[in-house]
């Protein structure tokens, strides 16, 4: 295991095991926000449908991507999202959970969340 994966285990259960120092999205209480990315002032959206909720919130990043994607993949397993490879495109991962898609996306240290009901359900 490398040294970074075991410092980010580290981080991340730390974050998660106190309820004062884990960090989540302010229109997406249940994503948490990565060490090293703040939430941007502007630029929070949210629907609720009959069919779920759309959210798209922006975070600026202090931290390489690789380390964001590296946190996600981590955590997000842990709150019941299932990442899915196939789905994914430069600069981003998708992850289930439910009937929920969580895509996350990288793009000149801005760091875009959208969250959306999956098709066909």
């Amino acid at each position: 295991m490398s040294q970074k994966l075991i410092v980010w285990s580290i981080v991340f259960v730390l974050s998660v095991g106190s309820s004062l120092a884990a960090t989540f999205l302010s229109v997406a209480p249940d994503i948490p926000l990565a060490p090293g990315l703040s939430e941007a002032e502007t630029g929070a959206l949210i629907f609720d449908k009959p069919e779920g909720r759309i959210v798209s919130i922006e975070a600026l990043a202090a931290i390489p991507s690789a380390d964001i994607f590296a946190f996600y993949r981590l955590s997000l397993p842990n709150l019941g999202w299932q990442i899915k490879p196939e789905l994914a495109v430069r600069n981003s991962e998708t992850f289930h959970r439910e009937d929920e898609a969580l895509t996350i996306k990288y793009e000149g240290g801005v760091v875009f969340f959208r969250l959306q009901p999956i098709s066909g359900n």
